[in-house]
């Protein structure tokens, strides 16, 4: 049985999940694409990842301005996922890197535009009953897409070649455009806002960069795993990519389906103690990974997926419930440039601790700086008004 207002909930996470599932849908395909029939490098390859990030980045919060700025979001979003099914659509007769990642930066300019959007969408759900279920709701949609796509993307490029994900993401994508028309709008006033009233609305609220500091550490975090990750599987005998995919699996799965849990738990106790406590927890089990066997990963990794599963949801919320109606698009870009910034961030840095340090240093480096933000999360809330702790129906943990 659907909750009172989950309907309205389903059909954008369907649609973040649908662009989450294309974020991957390429990469089990990439080396054959890149590499084998465009002569590129690994460098190249790991450049179309990197150069749609650095667009996730610039552009996430120019689209959440400019539609605070109209006090739109549906057509952005059509827009963003038309074009982008445009482009995809455009790699199949690609014959260059250069080209390629050209259509790549801008390709990751609209995507952005598309689901950073959808997701000031929920956001904008003017009830604050179930906010923590529709956080969860969201969270588990983004997760899911993303642990999808690589696998059945893999079947497409075994059964049509390497290119064939990209025609099947073009498709997905023209999908999600159409989806998209039938979302379903907060009104917002019908005149325009001055852009300088959406800086002004921001500035008044300096607390939304607590949520994207834990935000921009979580993605450093999934960064450095794409990285580090597979090589020490490596380096402890599991060479097998279906060997890999399964330990990885261990994580993404709790990770995914637990954030309706958590999502439940924060509206109960407010997002504070979650938030913190599972950065602590999530933290001291990342310094484990570098020491632990083939053996001793699998409880390691079903750990740090429970705790992953805590902080998204609480997270996300306080962007929301911190946030305006003027500020929200903006916010959620905000939000969004953190974890992009933190995504681009963590491989360079987890790869040069590992190459200096080695494999159990790289990891312990990025619990490190989980600890961290979750021990300094209650000096950075102590101080807040009592009327932004009751926007987010946690007065009292922040001051026990």
């Amino acid at each position: 049985m659907i909750p009172p207002g989950g309907r309205e909930i389903m059909l954008p996470c369907l649609i973040l999940l649908g662009a989450m599932f294309n974020l991957t849908l390429v990469v089990a395909g990439l080396k054959e694409f890149v590499i084998d029939d465009l002569g590129g490098s690994v460098a190249d390859a790991t450049l179309f990842f990197s150069v749609e990030t650095f667009a996730y980045i610039l552009f996430a919060p120019i689209w959440g301005l400019l539609s605070d700025r109209v006090q739109r979001r549906k057509p952005f979003i059509i827009v963003g996922f038309l074009l982008s099914a445009g482009i995809y659509w455009m790699y199949w007769s690609v014959d260059s890197v250069q080209v390629l990642l050209v259509l790549r930066f801008i390709q990751g300019a609209f995507s952005v535009m598309g689901w950073s959007l959808v997701m000031a969408l929920v956001l904008d759900r003017p009830h604050n009953s179930g906010r923590g279920r529709d956080m969860g709701i969201m969270g588990a949609s983004l997760i899911l897409g993303v642990a999808l796509g690589a696998p059945i993307g893999g079947y497409f490029s075994r059964w049509g070649g390497p290119r064939a994900p990209l025609a099947a993401a073009a498709a997905l994508f023209a999908v999600l455009a159409i989806s998209a028309f039938f979302l379903r709008e907060r009104s917002f006033s019908t005149s325009q806002v001055r852009i300088g009233e959406v800086l002004t609305g921001l500035k008044s609220c300096p607390n939304l960069l607590v949520p994207m500091l834990f935000h921009f550490v979580d993605r450093l975090a999934v960064g450095l795993f794409v990285v580090v990750f597979p090589l020490f599987l490596d380096s402890l005998g599991a060479g097998d990519p279906a060997a890999r995919g399964r330990y990885l699996s261990l994580f993404l799965i709790p990770f995914a389906l637990l954030q309706l849990v958590t999502g439940r738990i924060i509206e109960k106790v407010g997002p504070f103690k979650p938030l913190f406590i599972g950065s602590i927890v999530y933290g001291v089990l990342l310094c484990t990974v570098g020491y632990a066997d083939l053996l001793l990963l699998w409880p390691v990794m079903i750990a740090l997926g429970v705790s992953a599963a805590v902080m998204f949801p609480p997270a996300i919320l306080l962007t929301a419930r911190l946030s305006t109606p003027l500020t929200r698009g903006s916010a959620m870009g905000g939000f969004n440039l953190a974890g992009s910034l933190g995504f681009a961030l963590g491989p360079l840095l987890g790869g040069w601790v590992y190459l200096v340090w080695g494999f159990g240093a790289a990891f312990v480096m990025c619990g490190l700086l989980e600890i961290a933000v979750g021990l300094l999360g209650p000096y950075l809330v102590r101080d807040w008004s009592r009327e932004d702790l009751a926007a987010i129906g946690d007065e009292t943990s922040a001051t026990e």
